[in-house]
């Protein structure tokens, strides 16, 4: 069994409000933004913040009113802070922003990918940590988020490579498993939704959560049976040591466990404990050089420009992550929406709220209730800097932060 290697950056954006003593009478409506810009004010630092970061908020003009948001600038050049992906202990599990970025010692972060919300709480995408993979993604039909824009990779992710720069490109899962003189294709790892037909491997990185749930559903409806035929091969050493019912409890250390469905299902029924079984799969990121951390993300600006086809009809909370074109500055971008303060933004909003800040490659990741930023300033606690939509808190699978080196 063995594992590739990746590489990626990341970004993030912030708001206040002036205190109610100061309210004064309310300004007259905003004229609406001039075509192609969307920034009204980027304002200035407002201090405390650890070397190799800085805080600031900014206003815009949408079409239904006025928005807030939140960023955090990150120097990647500087050695003294770095980039952590945030997750819990298991792919199972989910944690509030300020909960996860509380245990890694942050100094900011942001929440991450969309997320299998009231199910088994697995990120739909990529996470990639330590050199390593954790999970891959999910079929495309099986996703709760939007599919990105035209032209874009669904294996999208944003990152950090070995040497610290920031990246965006993909990141491509292949695998294999062979026994009795056949190979089969591995779907995925971690997955919370094995394809019909397939086959995807579990490792204690899952968690307790049951893997029963992983094959119910079909590539293209959530809510179609489970699987008539299913089966899981628990494998240790190269040779099978159980064959049964898809697995409820965690995988033992030291074992992977195989989930097959429908067709698959008869062929890796046929194994017997004893028997040889190899498992094995890589991860490669054919646009970037290796990365030493990922995350599954959509494609939202490139080459200073917004997506072409980016969604417009729904404006809520909004979570970025951008880069500058050498990778070595990371925002971390968080847009207050659903309040009477912030009206959100669309995701074509949200890009060209992007590119007016100066940012030339970009990335969206989950928002609505989802969207949470916080920071932590000199001296001073980590505290969340906008304004969630979900009271209290969701707890989400994942995000990213940016934490002191060493």
């Amino acid at each position: 069994m063995t594992a590739g290697r990746v590489g990626l950056a990341v970004l993030a954006a912030g708001v206040v409000l002036a205190p109610a003593a100061l309210a004064a009478p309310p300004p007259p409506s905003p004229a609406p933004p001039p075509p192609g810009r969307i920034l009204d004010a980027l304002l200035a630092p407002r201090g405390g913040d650890v070397v190799g970061t800085e805080y600031r908020e900014f206003t815009t003009t949408a079409a239904a009113g006025r928005v807030r948001g939140h960023l955090i600038r990150v120097d990647l050049a500087n050695r003294r802070v770095a980039m952590r992906l945030l997750r819990p202990a298991v792919v199972s599990a989910v944690g509030t922003v300020p909960d996860l970025a509380a245990r890694a010692g942050a100094i900011g972060g942001v929440n991450g990918n969309f997320f299998d919300e009231g199910g088994t709480g697995a990120s739909v995408g990529v996470e990639y940590e330590n050199e390593a993979l954790v999970k891959s993604a999910v079929p495309l039909g099986r996703r709760p988020a939007p599919p990105g824009p035209p032209g874009s990779s669904p294996d999208t992710v944003i990152g950090i490579d070995t040497q610290g720069v920031g990246r965006i490109g993909r990141v491509l899962f292949s695998g294999s498993v062979r026994f009795g003189g056949r190979e089969l294709p591995l779907a995925g790892l971690n997955l919370y939704a094995v394809p019909v037909g397939g086959i995807a491997a579990f490792t204690p990185a899952w968690g307790g959560t049951t893997r029963a749930r992983t094959v119910c559903g079909s590539d293209t409806d959530v809510k179609a049976p489970c699987a008539g035929e299913a089966v899981e091969v628990r494998v240790r050493a190269g040779k099978a040591v159980a064959v049964g019912a898809v697995g409820t409890t965690a995988v033992p250390a030291d074992e992977v466990a195989l989930v097959a469905r429908d067709a698959a299902a008869a062929s890796l029924r046929a194994l017997r404990p004893g028997d040889p079984v190899d498992s094995r799969w890589t991860a490669v990121a054919p646009d970037t050089p290796p990365l030493r951390t990922a995350l599954g993300a959509l494609a939202l600006v490139r080459d200073g420009a917004p997506w072409p086809g980016l969604q417009t009809t729904e404006r809520a909370p909004r979570t970025a992550v951008g880069l500058s074109g050498d990778g070595r500055t990371l925002w971390l971008i968080a847009v207050d929406g659903r309040q009477e303060a912030s009206v959100g933004a669309t995701l074509a909003e949200l890009g060209r709220l992007v590119t007016d800040l100066g940012i030339p490659q970009a990335v969206a990741l989950d928002g609505g209730g989802s969207t949470q930023m916080v920071r932590r300033p000199v001296g001073g606690p980590l505290a969340v800097v906008n304004v969630p939509s979900a009271k209290p808190l969701r707890a989400v699978a994942d995000g990213l932060a940016v934490v002191p080196a060493g």
